[in-house]
């Protein structure tokens, strides 16, 4: 014996009953949703059919932000929030000048010069890869080099000015660099040269001098 059954106005089916009644304990379906089988002259509601009550849902736990569950230790522990490098539109020219300097080469080596392009790609790659900016919950910092690193960094708290620079047909894209000054410095101490969403990082920077 099929049945028809309706919830929020969307139309469900044929279950058997057997399947309607594991829906109805499931939750799927409530007993006050109607359903129909052939032989009835009107929709009846599910609690006509189905006799076993179902169980008590159990209350929802919702998970927690996992930003909450590091909330008590974010005093004494440094999380980083962002970390990223520069984007390849910072390379532009440097690309730009190896396809010319490639092609002409190529040109009065019958092809042979054009070989070096893909390592003078592999080094603008590598040159990226060298330079990453972190922001944590307590400072900003620049990293460079791949194996023997060296850093630079500015505590949050002494952060006294955050600029976002745009230029050129980059800045129509959120790309741009950050600027960072603090109290004790002369100018811009820290740049992030060239990062995507640019004004949503120094957002971030912004909320975390204002907690």
């Amino acid at each position: 014996m099929a049945f028809l059954t309706i919830k929020d106005g969307q139309q469900y089916g044929p279950y058997s009953l057997e399947e309607v009644s594991r829906y109805v304990e499931e939750g799927a379906f409530l007993l006050t949703d109607f359903c129909w089988q052939d032989g009835w002259v009107e929709w009846q509601p599910l609690s006509s059919v189905v006799t076993r009550t179902p169980p008590l849902p159990l209350p929802i736990q919702e998970e927690p932000h996992p930003l909450a569950l590091a909330e008590p230790h974010r005093k004494g522990a440094e999380m980083i929030l962002w970390q990223g490098h520069a984007n390849l539109w910072r390379y532009a020219g440097q690309f730009f000048w190896s396809l010319v300097f490639g092609i002409t080469l190529g040109i009065f080596t019958l092809g042979i010069g054009l070989l070096i392009l893909p390592l003078w790609w592999w080094l603008i790659f590598l040159e990226r890869k060298k330079r990453k900016y972190i922001v944590s919950n307590k400072r900003v910092r620049t990293e460079f080099g791949l194996l023997a690193k060296s850093s630079k960094e500015i505590r949050v708290r002494d952060i006294r000015s955050v600029n976002v620079v745009k230029k050129g047909l980059a800045g129509l894209f959120g790309i741009g660099t950050l600027e960072f000054s603090s109290a004790g410095g002369a100018g811009v101490e820290i740049s992030f040269e060239a990062i995507e969403n640019a004004e949503k990082v120094k957002r971030l920077v912004s909320d975390l001098q204002d907690e």
